[in-house]
């Protein structure tokens, strides 16, 4: 009776350590095991909304830089974008003008048109489109994936019955977690660029052959004026320098006196 007794004790333990070593594994197998089971059927070519991004440049002489500005601003405004970035510089009495502007991707022909309205002459136009339809429905499809995965990972969270499996699945639900947060932004990417296509202007004023010599003349003038006060500058910042030569010098010249006063003695 007695060995009957300890050899049901024995398999009660086995039988014990046994399933808890199953529920560890089934840890992973059933968050993995029911999103697997999932199926995506792709829409077919003709229902898919095809995802572009637009990027264009336009370059543009203009009668006045500061009015196309204007003009510019005021547009970008009636067509609901915005400037993103405003570059301005002058090279040899010639303003110009360069933004960036995000325009809604639908509005963004009719944008251009009312652009070349601005214009005195078109020096060169270029829109080019980049198909992200693929990559944006990959990133679409597997952030869907992942989320029904980390609402797995908790269920089996409420589940744990120990330390052990607790820090498991919390350990996978971090993973799951990044990864979900990474696809959330490049999707948010994505679609930033899809709705709002991007458009570099620029614009120049060309001016007159005698005002652009009077203006050539006076830059020159101060850019002259300009090196003279950094010579100086630079010369007494070697002072030190210049004391040691002068004082060598000195003590040459003296050494050389001294030699002819000898000599004439």
């Amino acid at each position: 009776m007695r060995k009957a007794i300890g050899i049901l004790v024995i398999v009660l333990i086995l039988s014990a350590c046994n399933k808890s070593d199953r529920y560890s594994e089934a840890i992973a197998e059933n968050a993995y095991g029911s999103i697997a089971k999932t199926s995506f059927t792709p829409a077919s070519q003709a229902s898919i909304e095809r995802k572009l991004i637009k990027t264009g440049t336009i370059v543009f002489e203009v009668t006045d830089v500061e009015k196309t500005k204007t003009s510019v601003a005021g547009l970008v405004k009636e067509f609901n974008g915005y400037i993103s970035s405003d570059d301005q510089n002058n090279y040899a009495g010639s303003p110009r003008y360069s933004q960036v502007a995000r325009i809604p991707a639908d509005k963004l022909d009719d944008f251009i048109v009312n652009i070349e309205g601005l214009a005195k002459k078109v020096d060169s136009k270029n829109i080019s489109t980049q198909d992200v339809t693929e990559e944006f429905i990959d990133v679409e499809t597997r952030l869907t994936t992942k989320k029904e995965l980390e609402a797995r990972y908790r269920d089996i969270l409420k589940q744990a019955r120990s330390v052990k499996d607790i820090l498991e699945v919390e350990t996978q639900l971090s993973n799951v977690r990044g990864e979900i947060e990474s696809m959330e932004g490049r999707l948010k990417y994505l679609t930033n660029q899809i709705s709002f296509s991007t458009l570099t202007i620029t614009y120049y004023q060309t001016v007159s052959g005698n005002f652009g010599f009077g203006y050539r003349f006076f830059n020159s003038f101060g850019d002259g004026w300009s090196s003279l006060l950094d010579f100086i500058i630079a010369l007494f910042s070697a002072w030190p320098f210049v004391v040691s030569a002068g004082v060598l010098v000195w003590l040459i010249i003296k050494r050389i006196r001294a030699r002819r006063a000898e000599k004439q003695s």
